[in-house]
């Protein structure tokens, strides 16, 4: 089946309970999360999915096959005293030839919505981690606020961010979390991404300002560091987005303006295009022609 093909086929989202996730689902979520990680293994797996509230799971409706999920953990913590409430993803992992489906994008954005409503007055936080630069992407390219940022946010904003990101990976991570450095390792045999995976090269990085940036902020991405991020969840977000995301669609699918610098350089992507336009099976790549949303493959 080609990637134009799937990506016709429908599919459902939904949230599960980790506690509701039968033996099926997880040897098919393990599936995908092996194709595209080495230094893995079934246990590794599966202790990390223990420590997760729930999983966003994607299935095609022909056959209930999982061809994408999303972890996420919610949690309170107490910073500068003052309560924060956050949303950690863990793995986000989408099949290549489902990129073009919006389904996980939707059911993630409901869960923030949610999860904002329950406690209007609480600051609210995307909590994730990155050892690959098109996770970080998917953070600067859907919100406003956040943390590191390339250019900085608002003065007093950066250090607050700081402080509620060393506080999750405090307690996230205490025995991988180097604060100095504002980054985690977690040793030679932590998890990587597979071979020249979301490789970054120096026209890359330099098209790009933001990948740039995650290439110095991350320079030990290779080896399965990560980037600890926070992406703010607040009102003034909700309300740009009311502007910003309407028009972004009329600039991608009406005007054909929307563009975004260094793209086109990466190596994957250019195969992904040749694949999709070929009647020869596509192969697993990991990032989709369009990194707008959290529909894409991706794993932090």
């Amino acid at each position: 089946m080609s990637t134009v093909q799937a990506k016709k086929d429908p599919v459902r989202t939904y949230f599960c309970p980790i506690d509701r996730i039968g033996a099926r689902e997880i040897q098919q979520m393990y599936g995908l999360y092996s194709s595209f990680y080495e230094n893995t293994s079934l246990d590794i797996f599966l202790t990390d999915l223990a420590k997760k509230s729930g999983v966003i799971l994607v299935s095609r409706k022909e056959d209930n096959r999982i061809v994408g999920f999303s972890t996420q953990t919610f949690f309170n913590l107490v910073v500068d005293g003052k309560r924060v409430r956050g949303i950690f993803s863990g793995d986000t992992i989408v099949e290549p030839a489902y990129w073009g489906n919006n389904a996980l994008a939707n059911t993630f954005y409901r869960r923030l919505i949610i999860e904002r409503i329950k406690q209007p007055f609480v600051p609210f936080y995307w909590f994730l981690i990155s050892k690959g630069y098109k996770t970080y992407l998917l953070m600067t390219n859907n919100f406003y606020n956040y943390y590191p940022k390339v250019n900085g946010n608002r003065p007093g904003m950066d250090e607050r961010f700081r402080r509620i990101t060393e506080a999750y990976c405090e307690a996230l991570f205490p025995e991988a979390f180097d604060r100095e450095k504002m980054v985690l390792d977690f040793g030679n045999t932590y998890v990587r991404l597979k071979g020249d995976v979301a490789d970054i090269t120096p026209e890359l990085a330099a098209a790009n300002k933001h990948i740039g940036f995650f290439d110095k902020v991350n320079p030990g991405w290779r080896e399965g560091h990560e980037v600890p991020c926070l992406a703010a969840c607040d009102y003034e977000s909700l309300f740009r987005s009311i502007v910003d995301v309407p028009w972004k669609w009329i600039k991608k699918h009406i005007l054909g303006t929307h563009r975004r610098p260094g793209t086109e350089l990466d190596p994957k992507l250019a195969r992904n295009r040749a694949a999709a336009k070929s009647p020869a099976p596509a192969q697993a790549d990991w990032l989709a022609d369009d990194e707008d949303s959290l529909k894409q493959g991706g794993a932090s």
